[in-house]
C-alpha cells in the first residue's frame, strides 16, 4: 500500500510535545485514534492505518509521553491521570471533537479502556488489543524494573542492542517469522538513545503500583461498546482475562486471535483490520454532519 497514505508531523496535543502519524478518510465515516503500548511508538499502527485509508475511513496515531518522540511525563503527577488527560486530547483532535473509536495496544489498550470509563462522550466504541492491568504471568508482575528496562551502566549498550531484537520476537509475537524486520529494528532504535531509554525506566518503576495493584478500569462501568482482540498466544496480558470482560462489560465482543502474540496489529494486521471495520460499522459510529478531512493539531 501506498506510504502517501500516512503523513508524519511533530505536534502538540494536550500540551505536550509529540508526533502524530495521520490518514484522511471520507467525510460520512468515523474516524479511529490509535494509542500503542509500553516501550512502542506511533509506528506500530501503520499498516492497520493504511488498510483502514484505504476503506475511507480516517485516523490518527500519536506517540505517546515518555514514549518515541514525545515529551516525558511529569515526575510529580500520576502516570493514568497524565496518560488520560492527553488520551482525551488526542480523541478530541483526531475529529473536531467528534466521537471516534479508540483502539489501544497493552498499555495503550488500557488507557482506550480508561478514555472510555471516563469520558464516553469522546468515543464511539473501544477496541482494547490485548490491554494491560489485568491478568498477567507471574513473573511479569515480580519482575524488577532494572532486568525490564536497564538503565545506563547496567547492561553494556552493545548487549542490549544484540538482544533487543531477539527479545522483542520471542516474547511479542506468537509467531515471530510473521513480524517485518523493520519493525524490530524501529522498536530496537528506542533503546539506543540514552535519554529515551531513562524516560521508559522511570515510567517502569511507577507502572506496577497504579496498573497492577490499584485495579484502574472499572469495566463495570464502560458504558461504550467494547471489542478486546486477544492472542491466543499472548505471552504478556494473558488471555484469561477473558472471564473478567464477560462478566463485566455491558457490551463486549471478544475475539480470540489463534496463534497471535501480545500485538496483533503487527503480527496480523489484515485480521486486526477486518474486526475494527465490523466493529465500527456495529457501533453505527458515523457521526451526523459534515467531517472534515483534517484532524485540528496544533504544530510543533
Amino acid at each position: 500500500m501506498p506510504s502517501e497514505l500516512l503523513r508524519t508531523d511533530p505536534v502538540t496535543i494536550g500540551g505536550v510535545p509529540t508526533r502524530a502519524v495521520r490518514a484522511d478518510g471520507d467525510a460520512d465515516k468515523v474516524r479511529f485514534l490509535f494509542l500503542h503500548g509500553f516501550s512502542d511508538s506511533a509506528d506500530c499502527w501503520q499498516r492497520v492505518q493504511k488498510r483502514l485509508a484505504a476503506a475511507g475511513h480516517g485516523s490518527l496515531a500519536v506517540d505517546q509521553p515518555s514514549h518515541g518522540h514525545a515529551d516525558p511525563l511529569d515526575p510529580d503527577l500520576p502516570l493514568i491521570e497524565q496518560f488520560l488527560a492527553f488520551a482525551a486530547a488526542a480523541a478530541r483532535a483526531t475529529d473536531h471533537g467528534r466521537p471516534v473509536v479508540v483502539v489501544g495496544n497493552s498499555l495503550g489498550g488500557a488507557h482506550a479502556l480508561l478514555l472510555g470509563q471516563h469520558h464516553p462522550e469522546l468515543v464511539h466504541g473501544v477496541a482494547a488489543i490485548s490491554p494491560a492491568a489485568f491478568d498477567h504471568p507471574g513473573w511479569f508482575r515480580i519482575l524488577d524494573s532494572r532486568f525490564n528496562v536497564a538503565p545506563d551502566g547496567v547492561v553494556p549498550a552493545v548487549v542490549r542492542r544484540a538482544l533487543a531484537g531477539p527479545a522483542m520476537r520471542a516474547v511479542g509475537f506468537g509467531m515471530p517469522h510473521r513480524v517485518p524486520s523493520g519493525f524490530v529494528r524501529t522498536w530496537a532504535q528506542s533503546w539506543h538513545d540514552p535519554a529515551r531509554r531513562r524516560a521508559l525506566h522511570d515510567l517502569a518503576t511507577r507502572v506496577p503500583a497504579e496498573y497492577f495493584h490499584a485495579d484502574p478500569v472499572d469495566l463495570c462501568a464502560i458504558d461504550v461498546p467494547v471489542l478486546a482482540l486477544w492472542g491466543t498466544r499472548d505471552r504478556l496480558t494473558l488471555i484469561s482475562s477473558r472471564e473478567r470482560f464477560e462478566q463485566d462489560c455491558a457490551d463486549l465482543e471478544f475475539v480470540a486471535l489463534p496463534g497471535v502474540g501480545h500485538m496483533a496489529q503487527v503480527e496480523v494486521p489484515g485480521r486486526t483490520t477486518k474486526h475494527l471495520l465490523a466493529f465500527a460499522e456495529r457501533v453505527d459510529a458515523s457521526a451526523p454532519g459534515a467531517r472534515t478531512a483534517e484532524p485540528e493539531l496544533a504544530s510543533a
